[in-house]
């Protein structure tokens, strides 16, 4: 599976940031010391976190999720750390359901790596963190058991028949900026929690920004420029703007928002001739196959150049379908 989109804009930014930061074991870590009850965190191997390739969201929710794995060890013992970013503005009412078949594939992708030995339990723990930064509070089940059509008195006579599949909840909605600042997060990780709250839509993050000013200076240019990259993707924020701004913070927090805005106007020309071409092609598409679902067309929106012309030829080829276009 490839990896996902965001809801808010074109798939890309919330994917990006989330990546880059909690891809990285300290920022992971610093989140897992966060929301994983007390008396399982002293049993996780936190300092030997080893990120694993690949993602395990379902093709047509790749808007809506990022997912991240680590895997660890938990007394000795083989876990796993799975943190799913949900980047929707409402909860995902089935998201218990869903993490219970990602959780499944992680133990699918496990037992193929590692084939059961006589003697041993052969699937690991998976410890399942759902992060979402939407603009409700999430109300959904965190136990696969709430989503059930059972009445009370029958799931009492079914007993142990009734699956218990959890994930732990971190519902960024109802963390105060107080609150934020005495967690255990890592700087990058808190700052990017804070973007995510704030940034997207903001007619001037600088005016938010100047609160966390202490934090933004002591950050390395590695984790400044996505979150500086994030800040102007999903904001209206002008760049000059941000520029001034972090010159006031001395002057590498200045060079990297300097790159930032230099990286940004390299990728825009790139990105001019294939928003042109995308145009093109969500026409040709829907001329022969009839109108699209907004997946698909921000799917080609935020394509590269490279994706559109692979695209284009299997459908000049004659593609009999959509899904034969994107090969899906």
């Amino acid at each position: 599976m490839t990896g996902g989109g965001d809801g808010l804009s074109g798939g890309q930014p919330h994917d990006a940031l989330f990546r880059s930061v909690f891809g990285d074991p300290e920022h992971a870590g610093s989140e897992l010391r966060s929301v994983v009850p007390p008396e399982l965190i002293g049993h996780l191997d936190l300092d030997r976190l080893v990120r694993q390739d690949g993602t395990f969201i379902d093709d047509a929710l790749r808007h809506r999720h990022t997912d991240v794995l680590f895997a660890t060890t938990v007394r000795g013992r083989d876990a796993y750390l799975y943190v799913l970013l949900e980047h929707q503005s409402t909860p995902d009412p089935l998201m218990a359901f869903r993490m219970a078949g990602y959780q499944h594939r992680i133990w699918e992708r496990h037992l193929d790596m590692y084939p059961p030995e006589a003697g041993h339990r052969p699937l690991p723990l998976i410890i399942p963190i759902v992060i979402y930064q939407g603009r409700r509070r999430w109300t959904a089940p965190t136990d696969l058991a709430g989503l059930l059509d059972v009445d009370p008195e029958l799931s009492v006579a079914a007993g142990d028949l009734i699956p218990r599949v959890f994930y732990l909840l971190d519902d960024l909605t109802v963390i105060d900026e107080h609150e934020m600042r005495a967690r255990p997060l890592s700087t990058a990780a808190r700052l990017t929690f804070v973007s995510f709250e704030n940034a997207p839509g903001d007619r001037d993050a600088t005016r938010w920004m100047g609160e966390w000013a202490d934090d933004l200076a002591a950050l390395d240019q590695r984790w400044l420029v996505p979150i500086f990259t994030y800040i102007l993707r999903v904001s209206v924020t002008p760049v000059d703007r941000l520029v001034d701004f972090a010159t006031t913070l001395g002057p590498d927090v200045k060079e990297a928002a300097m790159t930032t805005a230099e990286q940004l106007i390299a990728e825009g020309e790139s990105r001019g001739a294939a928003r042109g071409e995308a145009r093109v092609l969500i026409n040709m598409l829907t001329l022969k196959f009839g109108e699209l679902d907004d997946d698909t067309k921000n799917l080609v929106r935020g394509a590269t150049a490279d994706q559109i012309d692979l695209w284009s030829a299997r459908f000049v080829a004659g593609a009999a379908d959509i899904d034969a276009v994107f090969d899906r």
